[in-house]
């Protein structure tokens, strides 16, 4: 082997391990670091922005509080912080009573408990209440 060739390996060698540390360190370095908001609104389920809540299995985002509100199969109103605990994407619901995170493969039941890692911690769960089309989510 040559210098020239032995350069080009050891450079591409750093760069993989440099890039691999990385990326394990922001994995690490991800893994709670989000805090829920305390929160008080009331949305109306009969507005077109969140006509998907008048069915079972439906869902929406509130998107200024980072809050996932879902109607789990049963008819019965859900509210989670929506920033997975791992890496920070955002839950989703599979329209029954789970909530998975798209990135890694996390699942949080209907009370924001982790079911499935790698995340380590849940989400918070905020209260609910519907008066109406009135659905107050506060916690």
């Amino acid at each position: 082997m040559d210098r020239r060739d032995f350069l080009q390996k050891s450079i591409i060698l750093s760069c993989g391990i440099a890039g691999a540390s990385a990326f394990l360190e922001a994995c690490k370095k991800n893994n709670n670091t989000t805090t829920a908001p305390t929160v008080n609104f009331t949305i109306d389920i009969s507005s077109s922005q969140y006509s998907a809540l008048q069915q079972n299995g439906g869902y929406v985002y509130n998107s200024a509080n980072n809050i996932i509100i879902a109607r789990d199969h049963s008819g019965n109103f859900i509210a989670l912080y929506d920033v997975c605990p791992h890496a920070g994407c955002t839950i989703q619901f599979d329209g029954k009573s789970t909530f998975p995170c798209p990135c890694h493969g996390s699942l949080f039941d209907e009370n924001g408990n982790v079911t499935q890692g790698p995340a380590t911690s849940g989400v918070k769960k905020y209260s609910t209440s519907l008066k109406g089309t009135q659905l107050n989510v506060f916690g």
